[in-house]
């Protein structure tokens, strides 16, 4: 047998036979993972609704100096529909992000709820500094904040939750 250029295998050599002796690799782990501990779950309810809260809170003050700039009705309008949509998004996030860290969907809902109640109680002590014309009692805002919050991250945690078991894999 002559040897090759750069010492490879000649071009007439077979390549070695396939084993059939089984997969290479080990089968993958399929259980779940545990559930995290309480501790760690109130965590990430807690971390995660501050977090977002956060934002909210900064989109929600930022519309409301717009608006008081602004003196076009049509123009607060949209600024308010962008406002909502911000507001909806990232409620939905959250609801999201902490089903996934948690693997339980009332949590989601929870941390929507704790980050609407401090969206809504900023706010509503804004409101009753600087009042505008036309603005909702600050109760009806906390209530408003809290309900949204709660509503949109629990849809978001359980149409997340329903697609992860639809696609056969569970929560990381």
């Amino acid at each position: 047998m002559a040897l090759t250029p750069g010492g490879g295998r000649s071009p007439t050599t077979q390549p070695p036979p396939a084993s059939s002796n089984g997969p290479t690799r080990p089968p993958r782990d399929v259980r779940k993972p545990p559930p995290p501990t309480p501790q760690a779950a109130a965590t990430s309810v807690v971390r995660w609704g501050v977090l977002v809260g956060g934002l909210i809170i900064i989109t929600d003050l930022a519309t409301r100096a717009f608006d008081q700039r602004v003196n076009n009705p049509d123009i607060q309008f949209w600024i308010d529909i962008f406002d909502w949509v911000i507001n909806i998004v990232l409620f939905s996030f959250l609801g999201a992000i902490v089903l996934r860290e948690t693997r339980m969907v009332y949590l989601g809902a929870l941390a929507g709820m704790l980050a609407g109640l401090l969206d809504g109680l900023i706010v509503a002590a804004t409101v009753s500094m600087a009042p505008m014309t036309g603005d909702a009692p600050p109760e009806d805002n906390i209530l408003r904040n809290v309900a949204v919050g709660t509503l949109f991250a629990a849809v978001s945690a359980l149409i997340y939750r329903l697609l992860l078991r639809w696609r056969g894999s569970p929560p990381r």
